[in-house]
This record gives C-alpha cells, structure tokens and sequence, in this order.
C-alpha cells in the first residue's frame, strides 16, 4: 500500500476521533480519487438496500446458481464446555441435510445485555448457515463472570494466548470443530460490541484457529487494560494500542463494521483496526466500492497481491450502536440497513470474492 493512502487513513482516523466521520470519508475518497482503476463497481452485494433502511434486503446466495429458497433452521442444541482454563454453556446450531457437508464453523459472539439465544434471532444467522452448510456456536457469558454479560475484552487476564476467555472460547471451538468434522482452515468468529472485541482478541491470540473473525461495532485488541481505560477506548479517547499476541504470525482476514451514529463505541475503533490491517499487509492495495458509495456505504477492501482480500471495512452513515440487517426478533438490530449477517458469510467462505 502506498504512503499516500496510508497517511489518507491516518487522517481519517483523526477526523473520527475529532468528531468528524465525513470528513473521514471525504479524506479517504480523495485519496482515492486519482485513481479510477481502484474503485470496483460492484452491485450484488447490496442490491434492494438504501442506506437510509427504508427498503429490506432480499436473501441472497453466495453459492452461484442457488435458485431454492434457504432451508428451515434447525433448532439449536443446548452444550456446555469445560477445559483447562474455565467452562462456558453454548448454544450450538448444526446444519440440517447439508449438500456439500459442513464448509465451516462460525462462534458467534453476543454483545453486553445479551445471551445466545437473543443473539441468533436478532442477527438471522441460523437461517443463512443452514443455507450454506456452516456450523454455528454461540457461547453464553454469564453474570458470574460479567455482570452485564460483556465479555471481559479490556482485562489484561483476558488479553492473553492460553488464558481465560480467549482460551476458553478457542478451546470450545477446537472441540467442536473436531467432533463435527469441520474442514480444516474453515473456523471463523464475528461478534457484536464487546463480542466483537473478543472476535478481534481471538484473532489476535489464536491466528492458526480463527482463518477469518468478523468485528461488529467493535475495538482492536488491546485497546484497554481495565474498565476506565474502556470507556476512554469506546468513546474514542483512548491511548490503548493495537497489538498482536503473536508478532512472527500474520494476523487473520478481518471484516470491521461499524456505523457512523454508533455512541456506544466511537466509529474511530473500526478504523483503528482496518488501519491496523492495513500495516499488517503493506503490499496490500486498497480499493473501494463505487456502487456502495454512490448508496452512501463506504466499503473498503485491503487485496493482497495473489487477489485474498485480507481486510474489508464497511462504514454506515445511518447505523447506530445495533448489528446492520438482521430481524428486529433480537435486540440491538437495524434490520433495514445492509445485512452484516451475509456479508460475513461471504468474506469468511470467499477469500477472494
């Protein structure tokens, strides 16, 4: 990537914090601008959506040529969990008749006030997953160990490779992976707000578990050491630095989405962790969607040079605190907004889609 665009991010990053999220897509979009070839003009992904959500958008198939409409969900199974470093209940969600057997396994992490069940409503995941044959896990926090049933993403025992919650959750999805006869290379993780933090410490601390993790209305690791620094990193204020557990290890594709209303957790977090991408993969090239744009929907993408598209960035001027698309079944949803649900499937199951 050049340093031209690079210093384009760190500017809009600046923007963000400073309260000016246009400015931050006017500086990226300029950036751009000099050179038409970056910009893909791609429909499909957003067909039937107008950014304001007055229009629900229609299921769409990543799997070329589907023309039946998706299965029935199954209903989810009740498990629990328990390792070397702390036990969790989950909810496991298992593809009915699958045509092409398992292609993968997402954990899907809930946000703060949350619980599985809640979670798999409000995001329509289950729906889309017997669609394409991936298994889904979503893992409970409980009030014993979060009052609020956050995950514990700005504790420093959490922050770390082989010890509580991360090793946790890896430990329950290596188990499940197992047992169901998930493809190598085929685990993935998206969360929600704290869930997302957590789907971005997986990342972090387990690269060889989680090939893709998917950062809804999230922070990058290490954005918080204990629970003031937290507030200063969801507000956008905070000193907290990216990091890597495992600096020799690339970090795994990443997918941030975030909207630009978010009071919750400032817009400037999903920035940091696309920038923080962006240094990971210097020999990326950063391309944007004009026909996202001209809907109001900044998408960026980071292409590395064989064509894996390693990061990808969607920005939602209308989108508050709440996972875009989805049913309004679940709480913190925005159902008429672009379907987060789907576009991670895709970023997970295409890698150069």
């Amino acid at each position: 990537m050049t340093s031209d665009i690079l210093d384009a991010m760190r500017r809009a990053t600046q923007a963000v914090r400073d309260g000016d999220p246009m400015d931050a897509t006017r500086v990226i979009r300029d950036a751009l601008s000099p050179d038409p070839q970056r910009a893909e003009a791609r429909t499909d992904d957003f067909d039937g959506i107008t950014i304001d959500g007055t229009a629900e958008p229609e299921p769409r198939s990543s799997t070329a040529g589907a023309s039946t409409p998706p299965p029935t969900a199954a209903p989810m199974l009740s498990q629990s969990y328990r390792g070397p470093h702390g036990a969790r209940d989950y909810r496991l969600f298992l593809p009915p008749q699958a045509p092409g057997g398992v292609r993968g396994l997402i954990l899907m992490l809930h946000g703060c006030t949350q619980n599985p069940d809640d979670f798999a409503r409000g995001t329509a995941m289950n729906d889309i997953a017997a669609r394409e044959g991936l298994i889904l896990v979503y893992p409970g926090q409980t009030a014993q160990h979060n009052a609020n049933g956050c995950w514990n993403w700005f504790e420093p025992g959490n922050q770390r490779r082989g010890a509580g919650e991360p090793a946790i959750l890896a430990g329950l999805v290596q188990e499940v992976a197992k047992t169901h006869g998930v493809p190598a290379g085929a685990t993935f993780a998206a969360g929600l707000s704290a869930g997302g933090a957590m789907a971005a410490l997986l990342g972090a601390a387990y690269p060889e578990v989680f090939e893709a993790v998917g950062v809804h209305s999230g922070l990058p690791a290490g954005s918080a050491q204990d629970i003031g620094s937290a507030f200063g990193a969801m507000s956008g204020t905070g000193t907290g630095s990216a990091f890597a557990l495992d600096p020799t290890a690339p970090p795994p594709r990443t997918m941030v989405v975030h909207g630009r209303k978010d009071r919750t957790v400032a817009p400037a977090n999903g920035v940091r962790l696309f920038e923080g991408m962006a240094g990971a993969f210097p020999q990326a090239d950063l391309r944007s969607d004009a026909a996202a744009a001209i809907r109001g929907l900044t998408r960026l993408r980071l292409v590395s040079p064989d064509g894996t598209v390693v990061a990808e960035h969607w920005d939602i001027p209308a989108l508050g605190h709440a996972w875009s698309g989805g049913s309004g079944a679940g709480t913190y949803t925005a159902p008429r907004l672009p379907g987060a649900s789907e576009g991670f499937v895709r970023f997970f199951l295409d890698p150069k889609g």
